[in-house]
């Protein structure tokens, strides 16, 4: 069953940072309740397709199929998942790499079991009619990874950052601000992208054009982890299992999606199509992702601990337990 719950407060934006506020109660009856109380694994997620392979497989049943109980929670994205399961009001969360990190970085308990979907093109970048990159002084910039994407675009085009002027706001603000004349242009996702482009706007590439890219990962604390290995394992692969199945069938995700978060299905399948869903272990270029995020936060004063991204990115752990 998808429930949703409300956090405020919160600083980090994800990466496919969801912005939009959950604010609706249960659409479809829950999943039928499989196992004891006590094995009840809570999933927080928030409400963009980048959490397709959970929504599909709570939609289907397939946790039940596999004997699980599960329980979905909506939150607005974010760094809300993560801190739900420092909270101890979820077991799992889906994050961003970027956002993981941020929160391991307070919270060193919390450990990364391994990727269920990676793009290098959910993210891009759209320039106000007539700008050319050269000519870019403003930029629109969401926290965390919005940042970290605008960064690396502005040196890739022989900019400095510090001589653009970073306009802090959120996604949903950025078409009109870009409209208006407020910024020469941001790096974002659908449907703000569209939308940006329906009005005044240009895509001037992906963010793979520049060499960069986000993760998705599955996230639980060490604490539960010790005691639920196998648990976790069982629900992590039900989650690969659905990931395989948006990439062969992206038409019978997008109607999950729609179903979990009130989009048009059509525009569900397009977003899916923007991103490669797959259920894996990390590798040692994730591993150097992370430490040139950890450098990147460290150096904008964003992390509020030491973190070395190689001991709370536990490799090895999926092919040992989910596959």
């Amino acid at each position: 069953m998808i429930r949703v719950l409300r956090r405020y407060g919160v600083a980090v934006v994800a990466t496919v940072a969801a912005i939009t506020i959950a604010a609706t109660a249960c659409t479809r009856p829950a999943t039928q309740a499989v196992g004891n109380a006590g094995d009840l694994v809570r999933i927080s997620v928030g409400v963009d397709p980048s959490y397709a392979p959970i929504f599909l497989a709570d939609s289907e049943g397939m946790f039940a199929e596999a004997g699980l109980h599960v329980q979905v929670i909506q939150t607005e994205g974010g760094a809300a998942g993560a801190q739900n399961v420092v909270a101890g009001t979820s077991e799992l969360s889906g994050n961003a790499d970027s956002t993981a990190l941020t929160v391991m970085a307070g919270n060193p308990g919390l450990r990364a079991l391994g990727v269920y979907e990676d793009s290098d093109r959910y993210f891009r970048v759209v320039l106000r009619n007539g700008v050319t990159p050269k000519s870019i002084r403003k930029m629109g910039v969401f926290p965390g990874i919005g940042l970290y994407f605008t960064d690396r675009y502005l040196r890739s085009v022989g900019l400095d950052p510090a001589s653009v002027a970073l306009v802090t706001t959120s996604p949903p603000e950025q078409p009109a601000l870009l409209a208006r004349g407020d910024i020469d242009g941001f790096i974002s996702f659908d449907p703000w992208v569209s939308r940006a482009v329906a009005s005044d706007g240009q895509i001037a590439g992906t963010t793979g054009n520049f060499g960069a890219k986000y993760s998705q990962w599955l996230l639980a604390s060490q604490s539960w982890l010790s005691g639920h290995e196998k648990l976790a394992g069982q629900v992590f692969r039900v989650i690969a299992q659905a990931a395989d199945i948006i990439a062969a069938d992206p038409d019978r995700a997008a109607k999950a999606v729609a179903n979990a978060i009130h989009m048009a299905p059509a525009e569900a399948r397009g977003q899916l199509t923007q991103i490669d869903f797959k259920g894996r272990d990390f590798t040692s270029a994730d591993i150097e992702q992370a430490r040139e995020l950890v450098n990147f936060f460290r150096g904008q004063g964003k992390l509020s601990g030491q973190i070395d991204p190689q001991g709370v990115m536990l490799s090895g752990w999926f092919p040992r337990n989910a596959q």
